[in-house]
């Protein structure tokens, strides 16, 4: 029998795997992530690149958003007094009030659809990562044991002849115990180390199993050198394609667990399986007798995780809808005692809730995208907003023809710095004449002058302003004659 055996290896009459026959879900977030991410071979730092990425290509719509919020709050805060006389006059009427701020936000360019596009763009892309992400981890949890049991079959028919098994002699008997041993143990190494050719020499280092491998006998199938491991853990977590909860068992899944796990790959018509492939391959008989070593280790915890995932997509939400609902605030889009303000309170609990649930409920790929989507979103929401800001001030200062600045008055490193302000009015900042003659003679007189003068333009600032009837001198803006201090600084 060893003979034959070792004949039918050498000829090639080995297993045929099935893996490759396994069907791969097709839509372009499958693709996206399968595929063209491929380079990142570890499937939970594919997810993070693939989410920072994601969040880049859409971040103009966020910017836009925070952009068009941040002009609404202008809006507001200017029409203010203008708000509370119309409120005064039409208070007793809702509908004639809310109609003449209606007509005057419209009339002062103020948007009221702003977020609603960035909020379409956010709400198809989360249901529809959802559901494709749910389809990863069905195929990928299916492709998982196919290649293992591929592997087991591979082992157990060099050693073991399926024909034999009708009617086993004592021997063969004992024959196929050993060799279902052998392919138990060298997939619960390919599961956790992965597999080379060294793994043969331990296998022979055991007697019982040295006396029944042929000596052609291999781990590898024509063409490779090395098998990669087939957990995909990621940190805390050992199996992404689960949820990250201590309960239940999902580090390695039990035969009904997995089953619930693959869900629609568990037809044919599905997973792309000949019918007679899948009815081999997929029954509990042969699912435990693959994963027997894997599933009775007790060296190897069988907690998946530890519910981090899922506090940190609640916290996150959290953090996201109060900073959210401040921004509308500010912007005039939420009153603070309407309906509007109820509503997003009470989103605010159920938004954490649904998010929680997802988390819990599928597969542990999912809770870190939220994860790291809502990470991302919190910082580029203040990185948004600082420049928004920065842009608000720079039109404010070119408006009135403002600048700011500072410089060293002479080349050395020790030279005091002053600071500047510039302005569109030619005479901003300009030394008075009487005083730059004063300096220039350096006198006495020349300093009470000076006093004189400055007391003279921080007095009359505000008249000479208004009474120019252009853009103001910044000095005066600032209250006080910046160049004037300047020079009584310098004597």
């Amino acid at each position: 029998m060893a003979l034959l055996n070792s004949l039918f290896s050498f000829l090639g009459a080995t297993a045929t795997a099935i893996t490759p026959s396994v069907a791969a879900p097709g839509s372009m977030w499958h693709l996206l992530i399968l595929k063209s991410f491929a380079f990142v071979a570890d499937y939970g730092w594919r997810i993070v690149v693939f989410t920072v990425l994601l969040k880049l290509v859409i971040s103009p719509l966020d910017f836009y958003q925070r952009y068009k919020l941040h002009k609404n709050q202008k809006i507001t805060e200017r029409l203010k007094p203008t708000m509370e006389k119309i409120q005064k006059q039409y208070g007793h009427d809702k509908q004639a009030f809310s109609q003449k701020q209606m007509e005057l936000n419209r009339k002062e360019g103020y948007s009221y659809f702003s977020s609603c596009l960035p909020m379409i763009v956010t709400l198809v892309v989360f249901i529809t990562l959802w559901l494709s992400m749910q389809t990863i981890a069905e195929y990928m949890t299916f492709k998982e044991y196919t290649t293992m049991y591929d592997e087991y079959q591979y082992v157990y028919s060099q050693i073991y002849d399926p024909a034999d098994a009708e009617k086993p002699t004592p021997e063969e008997a004992a024959r196929q115990t050993v060799a279902q041993k052998i392919g138990q143990d060298v997939v619960y190494q390919m599961y956790y180390y992965g597999l080379d050719d060294k793994y043969v020499e331990k296998l022979r280092a055991n007697e019982d199993y040295a006396a029944v491998m042929p000596e052609s006998f291999t781990l590898m199938r024509k063409g490779k050198k090395r098998i990669d491991k087939v957990q995909a853990s990621f940190l805390w977590v050992k199996n992404i394609w689960a949820p990250d909860v201590p309960w239940g068992d999902q580090a390695i899944l039990s035969w009904d667990a997995f089953k619930k796990g693959i869900d629609d790959y568990s037809k044919a018509k599905t997973n792309g399986l000949s019918t007679e492939q899948h009815a081999k391959a997929y029954n509990k008989i042969m699912y435990e007798q693959v994963m027997g070593k894997l599933l009775s280790d007790k060296t190897q915890s069988r907690t998946n995780g530890y519910l981090i995932f899922p506090i940190l997509v609640v916290l996150l939400s959290l953090a996201s809808q109060l900073l959210s609902m401040h921004q509308q605030k500010r912007a005039g889009q939420v009153n603070a005692k309407g309906g509007m303000a109820t509503s997003m309170k009470v989103m605010m609990v159920i938004m954490p809730i649904m998010m929680a649930i997802f988390a819990v409920q599928y597969a542990s790929i999912f809770a870190l995208y939220m994860t790291v989507n809502s990470a991302t979103t919190l910082f580029f929401n203040f990185t948004f907003t600082g420049i928004i800001k920065l842009i608000d001030k720079r039109r404010h200062n070119r408006n009135y023809g403002i600048s700011t600045g500072s410089a060293r008055v002479g080349a050395g490193k020790q030279s005091p710095i002053v600071h500047y302000v510039k302005g569109a009015n030619p005479n901003a900042g300009a030394k008075e004449p009487a005083l730059a003659v004063s300096e220039a003679n350096g006198g006495v007189d020349g300093k009470a002058d000076k006093s004189k003068k400055s007391k003279k333009s921080v007095g009359n600032s505000g008249s000479r302003a208004l009474q120019r009837g252009s853009r103001p001198d910044p000095n005066e803006l600032m209250g006080m004659d910046m160049s004037s201090k300047s020079n009584n600084k310098k004597k």
